[in-house]
């Protein structure tokens, strides 16, 4: 008899933990799980279940901010939900869903419950300050209800345990992997955006939001552009951040060497990795960043924050480089070094390459979901 599953995610915003979500729902085996998704509406997340026949429940109410009252109503949707499915399985996503997950599945009596931590909400300590303290206590407190706390990166799990979110035992690591079958059209892309063979193409792949910082990532491609007539800057994603994104740039007049492109499909921003010779992402915080396991799948070398799991993809001068926060200045040394050596180019993407496939493939992430959920 197949077992119900309920995957709830309060953002349906495509990012890397909707991709998580879409590839559990799709590719989890049939003959055992019938797989269906909660989650805020309107988003791509939405459209592309549907699309496989996969059944959505979308909650307006289900939202980021803090609200007693829609997360209430959240609460009573769920858990109503979750009685009248008479689901064997809740597995939640992102803070908000799984604390209202959890709690709703817990008062539905569910007895596999599960929490997938992509990045632990107390990381962003600077924009939420003393809510941070807050964060904590309720990661604490409905760890209670979960059977396992799975978090996408070794990193990730040792700063649960290092915050006494939970016992030890209650973790488990899950990688993130993905399924990068993807035509490289590389010359034909860099055409469409007026990309010359001898320019040398930085992009960088994320939300335009604080905890990404794509002002850093554009104030280091002026310095870079100052120094390197070659080199060429795209930033793909959009977010709270993108008016001021296109100011900076027009301000500097980088129009033609910072190519804004805003949010694209999936496949569209996969495809564009290809054109791309060196990925960079300069995060504050981070779980396991999906895009950069995009860029090892598209042999390309990674310039990115040591933070979260991030060593955990990318070894340093291996595969790339990793800088410590806000180190601008060694950021654009490595970036122009990477200009300047092709063939070290070439060499960590293939490593990178390497590693993604033999580490962090679509088929592994989901083996290791199916004998947790049939343990």
């Amino acid at each position: 008899m197949r077992q119900k599953v309920l995957q709830i995610i309060t953002l349906s915003q495509w990012g890397g933990a909707q991709q998580v979500v879409f590839d559990l729902a799709v590719h989890l085996n049939k003959e055992y799980f019938q797989v269906e998704v909660a989650c805020q509406g309107a988003g791509l997340l939405v459209e592309k279940l549907r699309k496989e026949n996969i059944k959505v429940y979308e909650i307006p109410f289900l939202q980021r901010e803090m609200s007693f009252v829609n997360d209430l109503k959240t609460f009573f949707y769920l858990k109503k939900l979750i009685k009248k499915e008479k689901y064997d399985i809740v597995h939640c996503h992102s803070a908000k869903a799984g604390i209202l997950g959890r709690w709703a599945a817990k008062a539905a009596d569910v007895k596999k419950i599960y929490y997938t931590v992509h990045s632990w909400s107390f990381y962003n300590q600077e924009e939420f300050g003393k809510k941070a303290k807050l964060f904590i206590f309720l990661e604490k407190f409905f760890a209670l209800w979960a059977k396992k706390i799975i978090c996408v990166a070794q990193k990730v799990m040792e700063d649960g345990i290092a915050y006494r979110i939970a016992p030890k035992e209650k973790f488990l690591v899950i990688a993130n992997g993905i399924d990068f079958k993807v035509e490289n059209k590389r010359e034909q892309i860099r055409s469409d955006y007026g990309i010359k063979s001898s320019e040398v193409v930085l992009g960088m792949v994320a939300r335009l939001a604080y905890p990404k910082d794509p002002l850093l990532f554009l104030q280091t491609a002026r310095e870079v552009l100052n120094k390197a007539s070659n080199a060429k800057f795209i930033l793909v994603g959009d977010g709270p951040l993108m008016e001021q994104c296109r100011a900076f740039v027009q301000e500097q007049k980088l129009q033609e060497k910072i190519l804004l492109l805003g949010e694209k499909m999936p496949a569209q921003t996969r495809a564009l990795f290809f054109a791309f010779d060196v990925f960079v992402l300069l995060s504050h915080f981070e779980g396991m960043p999906i895009t950069i396991l995009e860029a090892m799948f598209a042999k390309l070398p990674v310039i990115a924050s040591d933070v979260g799991g991030i060593k955990e993809l990318v070894e340093k001068e291996k595969g790339g480089f990793l800088l410590e926060r806000n180190q601008k200045e060694l950021c654009e040394e490595k970036i122009l070094y990477l200009i300047q050596n092709a063939q070290t180019r070439k060499q960590m993407g293939e490593y990178n390459f390497q590693k993604a496939q033999n580490q962090f493939s679509l088929e592994k992430m989901i083996k290791n979901y199916e004998s947790l959920y049939l343990s």
